[in-house]
């Protein structure tokens, strides 16, 4: 489990800017113990980060007490894209969790290499319910089985973990398209118009013209 030391915060609105020069990013926790205003080391979060995502435990220490928490939303600057703030969701390891789980294709459609289809992507992450622990990485879906134009894998074709189960969804939402095979692009060509000896007379006669006045 990767772990991050964390310190309560006193400094709120404007004032943690203060925090932020001396390489500190402000926090928050929320969940099992109530809502604490923390601050973390940037470089140390970012590092973690890279790694654990939105779906793996992270053993947050705060007064040498341990808290097993998941990042539930990173708040970042508008232009640079710099984060400003994390929140932390403090969870029970015995008690299952929402989490949005990034999908990863695998495989190679036959649609597409033998039709030249194009691989449409209409979702890129899906929301599940599991215990914290056993939260996966990704969701792997093998597109090997899409044999023609107009194949696609719905949500109710999808392979979970064991102990892993979709959020509630409506009865035709199983029936979305996660991924499908399109049919090949055609390029379009601009069609141009055909000048005959004629017209060329004509345009040099005008141009012509157009010199002598």
């Amino acid at each position: 489990m990767f772990e991050i030391n964390a310190q309560k915060r006193i400094l709120t609105g404007k004032k943690v800017s203060s925090l932020r020069k001396e390489g500190l990013l402000p926090a928050g926790v929320y969940g099992i113990s109530g809502n604490i205003s923390i601050a973390i080391d940037k470089k140390e979060f970012l590092n973690i980060f890279k790694k654990t995502h939105y779906t793996q435990i992270i053993n947050l220490l705060l007064d040498n007490k341990p808290h097993n928490v998941l990042v539930s939303e990173i708040q970042t600057h508008p232009v640079n894209e710099e984060v400003l703030h994390v929140s932390f969701h403090e969870i029970s390891l015995s008690k299952k969790v929402e989490a949005e789980v990034p999908i990863e294709i695998e495989g190679i459609a036959p649609a597409i290499k033998v039709y030249g289809g194009v691989l449409v992507q209409n979702f890129h992450h899906i929301e599940i319910i599991s215990l914290p622990n056993k939260i996966p990485n990704s969701i792997k879906i093998d597109i090997s089985k899409l044999e023609e134009i107009g194949d696609s894998i719905t949500f109710k074709d999808l392979l979970l973990p064991e102990g892993t189960e979709l959020t509630k969804m409506e009865e035709d939402e199983f029936e979305n398209a996660i991924v499908t095979i399109s049919p090949p692009q055609e390029e379009e060509i601009e069609e141009t118009e055909e000048i005959s000896p004629e017209d060329v007379e004509v345009i040099k006669e005008k141009e012509e013209s157009q010199e002598e006045k």
